[in-house]
This record gives structure tokens, sequence and C-alpha cells, in this order.
């Protein structure tokens, strides 16, 4: 009987580059491969206005410091990311992942192609009009779901439907402790539960999945190769 099997619920907002980072790290790191990862949308305004986690643009030297990072991370984990803060930033999001929620539920083999386009052309291309353009985002939809499938996502019901499934998600995140993102709600194969914060705790998650880093190891954070050399007997 095989072994069962370590699951992520990613929780991810396309505002955030951090989350753009690690959904490509989850997406195309061999680490994370034999994981079950659901890519959940959520509002990234609420998670922080709920738990009273100012956003970075209201902080001092905050916004300039992450700034710096999304770009170091990008290099560390050769990430294709965009020089400049996209246009707008913080863009609204609330129509497109409230659109993204209802895909989620209804065709989720859908979403990771979907969030990848998106996600590419804001944060590798600069292009933050693809997420709040509605006829943009809804070409990109259409192209890979089909017309038929998006024309029912878009009237009125299904619109209210999907910023009730948005705000339940993120709801949920919160309550699985959420505070920013990306927030990776882990099970471990023995059934353990955890949540880990931001690009730099990918490695401390993979760890508690009981994944094997290999030789992508030195592309994690000191704190988690010193934790691999040093772990308790």
């Amino acid at each position: 009987m095989a072994p069962p099997t370590p699951e992520i619920n990613f929780y991810f907002d396309l505002v955030s580059p951090f989350s753009y980072i690690a959904f490509q790290v989850l997406k195309n790191s061999t680490i994370f491969q034999s994981c079950k990862i659901t890519y959940t949308p959520v509002s990234l305004r609420t998670i922080l206005t709920t738990c009273g986690n100012p956003p970075p643009i209201a902080v001092k030297n905050k916004l300039t410091y992450i700034n710096r990072h999304r770009l170091a991370w990008s290099r560390r984990l050769n990430i294709p990311m965009t020089q400049a803060v996209p246009t707008g930033f913080p863009f609204p999001t609330t129509d497109i992942q409230s659109l993204l929620a209802l895909v989620a539920v209804s065709h989720p083999e859908k979403v990771v192609e979907i969030v990848e386009r998106l996600y590419t052309s804001v944060w590798a291309d600069g292009d933050s009009a693809i997420v709040t353009d509605s006829g943009r985002y809804t070409k990109v939809l259409e192209e890979v779901s089909g017309g038929d499938v998006v024309e029912g996502l878009l009237d009125g019901e299904k619109q209210t439907e999907g910023k009730t499934l948005l705000e339940a998600n993120t709801h949920r995140a919160i309550e699985e402790g959420a505070f920013g993102l990306p927030w990776l709600a882990c099970t471990s194969p023995a059934g353990e539960k955890e949540g880990f914060w931001g690009v730099d705790h990918l490695g401390l998650a993979a760890e508690f999945l009981g994944l094997d880093v290999g030789m992508e190891a030195e592309r994690w954070p000191d704190a988690w190769k010193y934790r691999r050399r040093h772990k308790p007997n």
C-alpha cells in the first residue's frame, strides 16, 4: 500500500510577488512533485486588514525592502521577475481573484495554467493591466478554458458566488493561521498539520512534509540548510 501523499493548500493573490515566486517553485521544482497541491485564491487585502497587519506601502522602509528581496529571491531561484514595480501596485484584484475562485471549484484542472499566465504577465513582464482589465483577463480564461466555460462564469449570479467563495477562502486561510502571503497549509504523510508563510520558509515546509531536497539544497535559505545539517538524532 502506497504511503499517504503530502498535501499543500497554497493560498495566493495575484498582487503578491512572493506568492508568484512560491507558485513557480511549487509548480516547477522536483522537490514538490510528489505533493498534492491545491491552489486557492484569496484576498491579501482582507487578510492584512483582518489580522491588523499593515500593507508594505503603509510601513516606512518596508516597501523598499520587499522590492529588493523579491528581486533577490527571483535571482536565487532563477525565476523571471520585472525590475520595475508593476504600474498601480498594489493594484486591485478582487474581481479576478473571485473569478479564479469560481474556476478553482468548477474547473480545478485549469487553474494552474490560468494563474501561471496571469502571474507571468504581471510579475515577469510587469503588465499589471492583465489582472485589472476584465476584457484582457477574460481572454486569457477563454484561451485556456474555452468561451462557453467562461461565459457561464460571468453572469451576475456567478460573480456574486465568486466573491462569496473568495471571502470563504480568505477566512479559512486566516483560521489556519495566515497573516500574509504566500501561505502554505501543509499536511504531512503522518497527518500532522502546519502552516508556513513566505518564500523563505519553503525549505522548512519541505522538511515538515518529509520531502527530499537533494541537489536543490543550495538554493534554499541558510536556516533550512542549518536545520538539515544539525537535525537532532
